[in-house]
């Protein structure tokens, strides 16, 4: 019986603490994730000078399937609210060549950056895609592990929303 009972006592302490982590990801700063990296062209972007816009930050990696279904969404995106102040920032995770031919191929019109292991692990990236969207304050306002093309609304929602604040 008392076996029985540290069971439940642990796995309602499992339970509450990822819940609790979820749910504090919401709303917190990006500032305590700041990062400035490189792009395949060569340009150097700070998360933190992208104050006043919208951003949608994509962990991602070209051999990822659902990485590769979110991309025409993030074009999308990007293409419909660029130049009302959103922008998105595809971070790959794998080396510069094949994220280059990758964004070629695709025509993807958005920075992509040459992530590192310091800025996923500062994120809690540990599956991919990984997706935030932050607001024009700094504050991250989603969090989506995984991809599914139903997604593409509640983005297009919220990304508005966020412009308007």
């Amino acid at each position: 019986m008392i076996k029985n009972l540290w069971k439940i006592v642990l796995i309602l302490l499992i339970f509450f603490v990822v819940c609790t982590t979820k749910d504090q990801e919401q709303g917190k700063t990006s500032n305590n994730r700041d990062f400035t990296l490189t792009t395949i062209d060569n340009e150097e972007i700070t998360l933190s000078k992208l104050k006043d816009k919208v951003v949608l930050i994509d962990f991602w990696t070209t051999w990822c399937a659902p990485c590769r279904y979110s991309i025409p969404v993030f074009i999308k995106l990007y293409n419909k609210f660029h130049e009302q102040g959103f922008t998105v920032l595809g971070i790959g995770l794998e080396e510069k060549a094949p994220l280059e031919t990758y964004r070629n191929q695709h025509n993807i019109p958005y920075p992509i950056l040459i992530g590192n292991k310091e800025v996923a692990r500062a994120f809690g990236v540990q599956a991919i895609p990984h997706i935030f969207i932050i607001d024009k304050k700094g504050k991250i306002r989603k969090t989506q592990l995984g991809f599914s093309p139903g997604l593409e609304a509640d983005f297009e929602t919220l990304i508005d929303s966020l412009i308007k604040e």
